[in-house]
Parts: C-alpha cells; sequence; structure tokens
C-alpha cells in the first residue's frame, strides 16, 4: 500500500510536468523535463528535479524562468488538487542524464579500445 505522500509526490509530479508546458516564459527555451520529486514530510515543500537539453547558458535561464513560474505553477495545481496546503515549489537541476551519457560515452570508449 502507497503512503499518501508517496500518492501526492506522483501526483505532484504527473501536475507539474502537463502545467510546464502551459508556461509563457522566453527564459524557457531548450527541452525541459520533470525526472523527479521530493515532498517534504511535512508537505510544505516539494523539490522537482528537472533535465534540460540545451546550453549552459539556456540551463541558466530556465531555472531563473522555472524560479519565477514557481507561484503560477502552484496557482494552476491547488485548482487542480484537494489538499490544505500545496506546497512551496523548489527547482533543481537534475546531473543524473549528463552523467549517464557520460558514463555511456566512457563504456563505449573503453569497450573500443578493448577490441583492438
Amino acid at each position: 500500500m502507497y503512503e499518501r505522500n508517496d500518492r501526492l509526490r506522483e501526483l505532484y509530479k504527473e501536475l507539474v510536468s502537463t502545467h510546464l508546458s502551459q508556461v509563457k516564459d522566453p527564459g524557457l527555451v531548450g527541452f525541459i523535463t520533470v525526472t523527479d520529486v521530493d515532498l517534504s514530510q511535512d508537505r510544505k515543500t516539494l523539490k522537482i528535479f528537472y533535465s534540460i537539453l540545451g546550453t549552459d547558458a539556456e540551463r541558466s535561464r530556465a531555472a531563473a524562468a522555472l524560479e519565477r513560474a514557481a507561484p503560477y505553477l502552484r496557482e494552476l495545481i491547488k485548482k487542480k488538487v484537494a489538499v490544505k496546503t500545496i506546497p512551496k515549489f523548489l527547482f533543481a537541476y537534475d546531473e543524473t542524464p549528463k552523467k549517464a551519457s557520460r558514463i555511456d560515452e566512457l563504456l563505449h570508449k573503453l569497450e573500443k579500445e578493448k577490441r583492438q
């Protein structure tokens, strides 16, 4: 059986991912994906992990744009979820896809050297 926090976490992840496409901010130029969310035990803070395809400059512009969009996203989600308190949204860049790509690249390089 899932705990309430787990269910809320999944719901928030889905809703943030869906509503992120509705944000019209010039800073959101790359392809942004919500990779995970972490809901605090007291349900007052939601840390949203995201990845973005683009340059480092686009990544920093997206980070600022996401911070500006957080109140708007909270209002959209408040209309969809019947809970006492909608958590504060904190956005954090997720380095995992970048690291995984680098590891994959190194493994391919090792395999190539092994064959020679």
